[in-house]
């Protein structure tokens, strides 16, 4: 019997890795695609003939798109299966990376950047809503975890990738090869998903908002869209009128979705979630904590133009920041879940004391010698960012209900984005603001010490909001546990497609109403392969007889 459990659990254990093998793969080139092609900007305007305002187009276009078209990324998951958004998703990301590559223009390039970003809106979502809905509580941090890896991997190493990609220049493709490197990826991806992921949706969604999804468009490029161009414009009249105009529009949204969910259809976003305070503060708490993710653009600038390091030697001096963010994502969630439920706050604290050592190692001195300082200062921001990121996602959405993944999700990772956008539009105009006309080690070192200092401050806003949301979630949670669990629901017939992985299920908890329930959760995964009765039935089951619930059998 133990030899059985055994071969089941690590059969198991095997399908949940290639399952995150498949959502990760994808998502990395997603936030790779970030950053690497600010190291093409040079080649693109010797090659291409791009002039300095296409450069950053090329550059704003896939951050625009990808920002504002996230909840309604999630949603569509929802509603039409997530597995089956996951693939269009990867698809359309391969195929606009294959457009970006052979652009023979400049503006094909921007129009490929724009429909690249909603491939990667329609994916992003997709990969929380899949953890939340397949992976047992217990496992969910582990996955976070995994998945501040691969973010923090994929942002640290764009400069390096994109630097060695267009220095070996293979068969004289030059620029091309910061998108082509997408392609095998994303093929390999749109294949395993077909295979490895489970498919699900949520049952109450029936059709999609679109009377939201403009609202909440609108309202996401009237902020993004200024954040993005205004400081490179100088903020004109319009560009001003226009992020004065996004409360209006937000406010529109709210009243929309309101009267949507009063006549009983389905919005594109349940504001019931944002009743739940854990998320509503958790979401704001995203917003402050993705500011600070400015402080990378910061100091690559800071490195490059004041330190006159080249591009893959400032990528090099971020390697530190990357293992100590990697290694604070991996051992995070091996913790005990007392010291987990500190993880963020604690992070987001960690990271703002980072950033002060930062500054004091650059006013300290301004020369080059300044690295031998500067590198071991950096070490507590990517290890705060590591230990606060990952256990923020599970934080905020650990309370939402199964069926509103999706949703939640989009919610979640506009936050974030939303948040990196603002982060760069505020600090970089304090940045570039104190900077001015000067140049030098000096003059750069002072308006990067200025930027840190406001970062510190975001951080530690973040981590305050972090802990409210925290104490307040473990409230709830402690709430719903103490009721007595529902009855579970009948088994209802099977859907088209594919609704599990059988025989390969991983530590999954159903899709059920009452699967939410924190006190249907089992705590530990050889439970759940043990005790096979106390799972869900899944939708390949035969309908269960009524009667009593049996109790659990004691360990």
């Amino acid at each position: 019997m133990h030899v059985m459990i055994s071969t089941a659990a690590a059969s198991t254990r095997r399908a949940a890795v290639a399952v995150l093998a498949t959502l990760f793969a994808p998502i990395f080139m997603v936030i790779l695609d970030v950053f690497i092609v600010n190291v093409a900007a040079p080649s693109l305007r010797t090659e291409l003939h791009a002039s300095a305002g296409e450069v950053q187009w090329v550059v704003a276009a896939y951050v625009l798109t990808y920002a504002v078209s996230l909840i309604t990324g999630g949603r569509l998951g929802d509603l039409y299966g997530r597995r089956r958004v996951f693939r269009v998703g990867v698809a359309a990301f391969t195929v606009t990376s294959a457009l970006c590559a052979a652009a023979p223009s400049p503006t094909v390039l921007v129009l490929a950047r724009l429909l690249q970003g909603v491939g990667g809106a329609l994916m992003w979502p997709q990969v929380l809503a899949i953890i939340q809905v397949e992976f047992a509580p217990a496992e969910r941090p582990r996955a976070f975890g995994i998945q501040g890896l691969v973010q923090g991997l994929a942002a640290v190493s764009g400069q390096i990738i994109g630097g060695a990609l267009i220095t070996l220049d293979a068969f004289g493709l030059g620029w091309r090869w910061v998108f082509l490197i997408n392609l095998p990826v994303g093929l390999a991806a749109f294949v395993a998903a077909a295979h490895l992921l489970p498919e699900s949706r949520a049952d109450g969604v029936r059709r999609l908002d679109f009377g939201g999804v403009a609202l909440a468009t609108l309202a996401l490029l009237l902020v993004v869209f200024p954040a993005i161009d205004g400081r490179s414009l100088g903020w004109p009249v319009w560009l001003s009128g226009a992020l004065a105009l996004a409360p209006l529009a937000a406010v529109s949204f709210v009243t929309l979705e309101r009267r949507v969910a009063a006549r009983g259809d389905s919005p594109l976003v349940r504001l019931s979630l944002f009743e739940q305070r854990g998320f509503r503060v958790g979401v704001l708490a995203a917003v402050a904590l993705y500011n600070v993710v400015s402080f990378f653009l910061l100091l690559s600038i800071y490195l490059q133009d004041g330190l006159g390091m080249s591009a893959i030697d400032s990528g090099l001096a971020f390697t530190p920041l990357a293992v100590a963010f990697a290694s604070a994502s991996i051992l995070g969630p091996r913790a005990s879940e007392r010291v987990r439920a500190q993880l963020p706050h604690a992070g987001a604290a960690l990271a703002a004391a980072g950033l002060l050592t930062t500054l004091l190692a650059v006013q300290t001195a301004g020369v080059r010698p300044a690295l031998a300082l500067l590198i071991p200062a950096m070490v507590p921001v990517g290890a705060g960012m590591g230990l606060a990121i990952p256990s923020l996602i599970n934080l905020v959405l650990r309370t939402v209900p199964i069926a509103d993944a999706g949703a939640a999700s989009g919610m979640l990772t506009t936050s974030q984005q939303v948040g990196n956008v603002l982060g760069v539009a505020i600090v970089g105009s304090i940045f570039f603001a104190e900077l001015g006309a000067r140049s030098g080690t000096g003059p750069y070192g002072d308006a990067f010490s200025l930027g840190l200092a406001v970062q510190a401050g975001l951080a530690l806003l973040a981590a305050a909001l972090v802990f409210r949301a925290r104490v307040r979630t473990s409230a709830v949670e402690r709430a719903a546990a103490a009721e007595p669990l529902p009855a579970p629901a009948a088994p209802r017939p099977p859907r088209h497609g594919r609704a599990a992985l059988g025989p390969r299920r991983l530590p999954l908890v159903g899709r059920g109403e009452h699967a939410a329930h924190p006190a249907a959760w089992p705590h530990r995964f050889d439970a759940a392969v043990a005790r096979p009765e106390h799972r869900p039935a899944t939708r390949r089951s035969k309908p269960a007889q009524p009667g009593p619930r049996r109790p659990a059998p004691c360990d």
